[in-house]
């Protein structure tokens, strides 16, 4: 019965109804649509640091990273290569034999950090062939071809078919200089691929260092979600080398995530704190506007309890009806952008400073519906608490006599 009152009471006045289920409607709306793009900013970078840097996870010599000697080789690298190949749960493996060291243009020097690689396993890691912006995947030079990022091209004031001298220390510690030629130049989201890294083929840096091995060994799984075990599995299996993940790679990545986290946090609380003051004022409005009616139902019988009940039922009803609306208005803006994107190209120059991308295609996942929702119906349920409370401090007698 009291289901029923309520539901014809909130249909009396229809338009304060209306914008009320609109407020629920736009913030939920709202919600998931800002949780949707902030989680497409955070999966977006991460992707772009994963696939172009670190991978899902690395195979070091122990001593390798503490300053990149180029003596710390991994021991037999051949056989963990192919056991890792053939390992179901891994997508893609790439050997690199790495330095730092300088290149130099005829124009100006600079900082770079030289990646031996072999081009198809490299190719199946990062895409590095699907990054080139200008010239060639290590195709039209046979001696000495190198690529390098747009940014270190701008840089060295160099282009395709330009000259560039490298120049590093030899695993005896001897100074070692060595003239390459760009064949290819790569764009990406990734600030370090764009500045630092330069890829020439790995049987042209070995000679030069006075390697055989190799000193990294990047792999991609299938499972994204199972790297932890993954890695975990072969950090058991390779005892003598140093098995790291993306995170541990680039503990900035997990400080990101937490601090998104508080963000959506934060997003979501001004949302719920606006959508609170709208219906605490509207449903008062109601309340004071029936004040002769409420006064009546109570001098008729109806305690205060069921009259608190009402107020509240009243709120619930308009939430049930405003969530499934906010809930197709917030599904249908993810998914537009999930499948034409969002273009922020105007944007472009500082996006890829700070590493993301063009392209933002939003992300969310279907628990975070139901949590939304959850939190806007709770929240208008305490929107709805002081109107109830006013309406059950009255007196029915002095309510018996407001025109």
């Amino acid at each position: 019965m009291l289901l029923k009152i309520s539901w014809l009471n909130i249909w009396r006045k229809k338009s304060r109804s209306l914008v009320v289920i609109g407020s629920i409607a736009v913030g939920i709306a709202a919600l998931i649509a800002g949780t949707g793009l902030m989680n497409g900013f955070l999966v977006s970078y991460m992707a772009s640091i994963i696939q172009h840097e670190t991978s899902d996870f690395q195979v070091h010599h122990p001593d390798f990273k503490l300053d990149y000697e180029v003596e710390y080789v991994i021991n037999e690298a051949d056989e963990k290569l192919k056991y890792l190949s053939n390992d179901p749960s891994v997508i893609a493996v790439s050997s690199r034999v790495i330095s730092n060291g300088m290149v130099a243009s005829a124009q100006k020097a600079k900082g770079v950090q030289i990646r031996g690689i072999n081009p198809k396993e490299e190719a199946l890691v990062t895409r590095l062939d699907s990054a080139l912006v200008d010239g060639a995947y290590f195709e039209g030079i046979k001696r000495n071809p190198i690529i390098i990022g747009y940014k270190m091209a701008e840089e060295l004031k160099v282009k395709v078919r330009s000259k560039i001298v490298l120049t590093f220390t030899d695993n005896n510690g001897e100074i070692v200089s060595a003239a390459f030629r760009v064949v290819g130049i790569a764009r990406s989201s990734s600030v370090k691929l764009n500045e630092l890294f330069a890829f020439v083929r790995k049987s042209d840096l070995q000679p030069l260092l006075g390697v055989s091995g190799i000193h990294e060994i990047a792999v991609m799984t299938t499972d994204r979600f199972e790297v932890e075990k993954v890695s975990d599995s072969y950090s058991a299996k390779f005892l003598e080398d140093k098995v790291e993940t993306w995170s541990e790679l680039a503990p900035e990545l997990a400080m990101m995530q937490e601090m998104y986290g508080y963000m959506l946090y934060i997003l979501m609380a001004i949302i719920m704190l606006a959508l609170v003051f709208g219906i605490v004022n509207t449903m008062l409005m109601a309340v004071l506007e029936r004040f002769r009616e409420l006064g009546m139902l109570m001098a008729l019988g109806m305690n205060k309890a069921r009259v608190f009940a009402m107020i509240v039922l009243e709120t619930l009803l308009l939430s049930f009806v405003g969530a499934p609306i906010g809930l197709l208005l917030g599904w249908a803006t993810i998914a537009h952008f999930q499948y034409h994107g969002l273009d922020l190209s105007a944007y472009s120059q500082g996006l890829e400073s700070f590493g993301y991308t063009n392209m933002l295609y939003p992300y969310l996942e279907n628990k975070a519906y139901a949590i939304v929702t959850g939190g806007v119906i709770f929240t208008a349920l305490l929107g709805a608490l002081y109107p109830a409370w006013k309406a059950v401090k009255l007196n029915p007698v002095e309510a018996l006599h407001k025109i």
